[in-house]
């Protein structure tokens, strides 16, 4: 039993993974809500679907956590953006708008915070080089480093040219890799508040 509370205390980033949909944003804004609650410095960013009026998914935006950013287009299908807006990052039918995330993401990984949310590392957020250069240093820091908490793809849908990014960070000790599932999901947000507190 020792011994398990020994790893516990070494934990100081959470990995979320899961299927699309299966809730991993709203548990990083339920507990980025439950954190400011008791006072924590937190800091990051998430992401949002955004719906059309009929309730048809034609995008994700990026919402920085705190209030001195506004929230930025991240992806559009094709249909709802005018063609010089249709870059040449695209995942699925989504175009990705690389500044936009670079604006938001970017600056959060100079943060003071005591705790970082990145929601999520994933596809889009990796055709930026600035941003996979700074998780990689993020993740190599030793010192005063904050709580992560992250959201990333399951490894059966990483692309090959970021596996060994995506393996490292799940092997790292500090790390505690959580799959969102239903029957889990709700009774998640107090399991990491516990890990941080």
């Amino acid at each position: 039993m020792d011994g398990q509370n020994g790893a516990t205390l070494c934990i100081s980033r959470v990995l979320l993974t899961g299927p699309p949909g299966i809730g991993k944003s709203t548990i990083c804004k339920e507990i980025i809500s439950n954190l400011k609650e008791q006072t924590h410095k937190v800091d990051g960013f998430y992401t949002e679907e955004v719906r059309n009026d009929i309730g048809n998914r034609i995008g994700f935006d990026v919402v920085p956590i705190n209030s001195s950013g506004r929230k930025l287009t991240l992806a559009r299908v094709k249909d709802v953006i005018d063609p010089s807006q249709r870059s040449k990052y695209k995942v699925g039918n989504y175009y990705v708008f690389l500044s936009n995330l670079e604006t938001v993401a970017l600056p959060v990984f100079d943060s003071t915070a005591d705790i970082l949310i990145i929601d999520e590392i994933g596809k889009m957020e990796l055709f930026s080089q600035k941003f996979h250069d700074k998780i990689l240093k993020l993740f190599s820091g030793s010192r005063n480093e904050p709580f992560i908490i992250a959201t990333i793809p399951e490894m059966h849908k990483i692309p090959q040219r970021y596996l060994s990014l995506f393996q490292n960070l799940q092997a790292d000790k500090k790390s505690k890799v959580i799959t969102v599932n239903r029957e889990n999901r709700d009774s998640l947000v107090k399991e990491i508040v516990r890990l941080i507190l």
